[in-house]
């Protein structure tokens, strides 16, 4: 699986424009210091890797390049490769209907499993009836990634309608959501935070081929990302974790959730199958985009889509915490090879 050398020089130039030693340094020291390692040789190595290995300096930490060899840093994805594949293969323009969340809402409605509206094409009485039926709601931003833009707020304080409706439309908080209930198995991990399972598949116009399976778990904020505290377990082709979770962020292991004291090296996703139908489902749905990272929450009777990503987000293994020395990429060449040298 080879990127194309139109893309290896844009993503040169565009890093060579961007460089900073005084960052990349400070990455190999942080990385010598978790790993016992000498700096020097790890700051010229990731300068290689970066000019020569399609691996950006935070690809390089969050994989744990530095404790794997060749052979086994080649079976890893990286930022390039994963956005390579998702510019190459995936339509950009009905990629908007991922991208924007309004848009996923009105496309993907009747596999959402809650109510929702947009703010900016009703008044203030129709949101203080959504409110009436769910005083705590879900504010989103429509084009936002990695939790960013979602927000929680609850209702039972408000007194002046039109000045709330006017606040969260200066916010660009215009998506308003009922909140979601998740299964009680996913609720004892983190009831304050709806956990959810990240799976990423391929759609070749026939087949739906899930290629990376991700559950995120959060620590009682709005959203389960790494910006708001949340860490990440891999997951087998059984919808079981493979080991303990991690952030990707920073040296961190979770064989418990630290909340909930909940075991994560034993987690099992609930109603596996009925996710795996449901993102089999929605990848056939729009074949023009079929790379795509989507979200979904397990509730109580059924899994339901929160959102899809079109760049479908980078999740791997780390060494230095689940002694897994292999990555996601010899399963994307199987059945996306030939997207790499277009």
């Amino acid at each position: 699986m080879d990127i194309s050398l139109k893309a290896r020089a844009g993503y040169f130039l565009k890093r060579a424009a961007a460089f900073r030693p005084a960052r990349v340094w400070g990455f190999a020291r942080q990385i010598a210091q978790e790993q016992g390692k000498w700096a020097p040789p790890i700051f010229v190595d990731m300068l290689w890797s970066a000019a020569f290995r399609d691996t950006a300096y935070i690809d390089y930490y969050e994989a744990d390049f530095a404790l794997l060899n060749r052979a086994e840093r080649k079976t890893f994805m990286t930022s390039l490769i994963q956005h390579h594949l998702a510019t190459a293969v995936n339509d950009r323009e009905i990629a908007k209907t991922l991208e924007d969340k309004i848009n996923f809402n009105r496309a993907f409605g009747d596999v959402l499993g809650r109510e929702w509206m947009q703010l900016d094409e009703t008044d203030a009485a129709a949101l203080a009836a959504f409110a009436g039926r769910h005083p705590v709601i879900i504010a989103k931003v429509p084009v936002s990634r990695e939790g960013k833009g979602v927000f929680r707020y609850d209702t039972a304080e408000v007194q002046d309608w039109e000045a709330f409706r006017a606040e969260l439309i200066g916010k660009g908080q215009i998506l308003i959501e009922q909140p979601i209930v998740q299964h009680p198995y996913l609720a004892s991990y983190c009831a304050g935070t709806v956990n959810t399972t990240r799976i990423t598949t391929y759609f070749d116009g026939t087949t739906v081929h899930p290629l990376v399976m991700v559950q995120k778990f959060g620590r009682g904020a709005v959203s389960d990302q790494f910006t708001w505290g949340g860490f990440f377990t891999m997951l087998d082709d059984d919808g079981h974790s493979v080991g303990p979770g991690h952030t990707g962020k920073h040296k961190s292991s979770y064989l418990v959730h630290p909340e909930s004291q909940q075991s994560i090296v034993d987690f099992q996703v609930p109603l596996w199958d009925q996710v795996l139908e449901l993102v089999d489902t929605a990848a056939r749905r729009i074949p023009e985009v079929p790379y795509v990272g989507w979200d979904v929450a397990v509730g109580p009777d059924a899994p339901v889509l929160i959102e899809g990503n079109w760049i479908p987000g980078l999740y791997e293994t780390r060494v230095s915490t689940t002694g897994i020395r292999e990555g996601s990429r010899p399963r994307h060449e199987r059945v996306m090879g030939d997207a790499l040298r277009r």
